[in-house]
């Protein structure tokens, strides 16, 4: 059953308004009609389980069947930092983080990073990658949606990442220190930081930076990995060490 976004302030009693894009991909991409039912979530996170009762060309009027409480949150909120990657690589390293849990992206410049963008563009894409998180919850049935920040320099993602109480920097050129080796030795974190570097990767100073904020440094085996699969196998990796720790 497809998942939608209501905005709380349209839901009053037992029904809803939805109305624009979200209607408008309902009725005429979907082809919903009276009768039909679908799940929403709002922006706390409630889920709902509704039903169409009238539908125009531009909006709708749905029953509340059910409702639920928002998902609980993870047991470890983990926060992924990403060097901004050129193109439209985040796009897709924000729809699949979403769907593997993620609290927050934290997107960063750092020396080696490639796209160089104005403010103006700047702000484009944090609107597209907040239209992107949220799409992305409703079509994996979510009603989380991460935290999409603005791009930030390194210095701040790494003052940002020092809230947290596990912070591991990935390093290419770490040979020693595999991520399954760090993950043993941080048990009963609450709060965990994974900083991935940009295409060119982390200059050594950088590293070093992230160590002295009190980051552990650990690679992913020889191979070099394009940051969108770094990206995403580190957290992964991550949100399956701790769910099996928690369990």
């Amino acid at each position: 059953m497809p998942t939608f976004f209501v905005d709380r302030k349209n839901i009053s009693g037992d029904t809803a308004v939805l109305s624009g894009t979200e209607a408008g991909h309902m009725l005429r991409s979907l082809r919903l009609s009276v009768g039909d039912s679908f799940f929403a979530f709002d922006e706390e996170g409630n889920r709902y389980r509704m039903r169409i009762l009238e539908a125009t060309s531009r909006s709708l009027r749905a029953e509340i069947l059910e409702a639920f409480p928002p998902e609980p949150p993870p047991d470890v909120a983990v926060s992924l930092f990403v060097g901004l990657p050129k193109a439209d690589k985040m796009d897709f390293i924000l729809e699949k983080a979403t769907e593997l849990g993620v609290s927050r992206v934290i997107p960063f410049r750092s020396s080696r990073t490639i796209p160089r963008l104005d403010p103006a563009d700047a702000r484009k894409r944090l609107s597209r990658w907040e239209r992107v998180a949220l799409a992305a919850a409703k079509q994996c049935g979510s009603g989380r949606v991460p935290e999409v920040s603005a791009i930030v320099p390194y210095p701040e993602a790494l003052r940002r990442a020092a809230g947290h109480e596990g912070k591991i920097v990935f390093y290419e050129g770490e040979g020693t220190f595999s991520l399954k080796r760090v993950l043993s030795g941080m048990g009963g974190v609450r709060t965990v930081a994974l900083i991935v570097g940009p295409e060119g990767g982390f200059s050594p100073d950088e590293v070093r930076d992230a160590l002295a904020a009190g980051c552990r440094r650990a690679g992913l085996g020889s191979r070099i990995l394009r940051v969108e699969t770094a990206a995403l196998a580190v957290l992964a990796m991550v949100m399956y060490h701790f769910e099996k720790e928690s369990a």
